[in-house]
């Protein structure tokens, strides 16, 4: 496994401009590569993705929305989000959105440590009962997160348009983080 390392950001003021623009010039990439993050109509550019960077960026607080970067010699390999509910009825579990490995960085362990961190962060830092994402259906990612002990609990048929003859479904799995 490649060595990697982890950085977490929980305040807008923790990322800098340089790591800013990693993060923005990776997830163009995966976009562009195909990736189920956000932006189904391809080709993207910095300026289609960066309002998008600029509010998940403002919305970072501890223990409330935090960004895991790793980085492989100094370069951005992957990155994703934790965030957990404001409402105090939910704040007991926490949701990953925009799991990213940079293309260059498929295959080489970058993404297992990500999912293996950000369990680690929402147990022993976060105190969460257990964290939740959802995978764009048709995409076969679901087996990447199996692999790390996700389980799916449902599927919203037909909820994403990818194009007027291109409707997926959404699936949705959770981790349980407690023994």
């Amino acid at each position: 496994m490649t060595d990697v390392e982890l950085t977490w950001c929980c305040a807008p003021q923790e990322v800098s401009p340089a790591l800013r623009e990693q993060v923005l010039t990776c997830w163009v990439e995966v976009s562009n590569a195909g990736g189920a993050v956000g932006f189904p109509d391809l080709p993207v550019a910095a300026a289609d993705v960066a309002p998008a960077l600029t509010a998940l960026v403002a919305g970072l607080a501890p223990r409330r929305a935090g960004l895991l970067t790793a980085h492989v010699d100094g370069d951005l390999a992957g990155w994703l989000s934790l965030t957990r509910p404001e409402r105090r009825i939910a704040g007991h579990w926490g949701s990953v959105t925009r799991v990213q490995t940079a293309p260059a960085a498929r295959g080489t362990g970058v993404g297992a440590r990500l999912m293996a961190e950000v369990a680690r962060c929402g147990r022993e830092d976060w105190e969460l009962d257990h964290l939740v994402l959802t995978v764009r259906g048709g995409t076969g990612t679901e087996a990447f997160y199996e692999r790390f002990g996700w389980r799916e609990y449902g599927r919203h048929p037909r909820a994403l348009r990818l194009a007027a003859d291109d409707l997926r479904e959404e699936v949705q799995l959770w981790l349980p983080l407690s023994a």
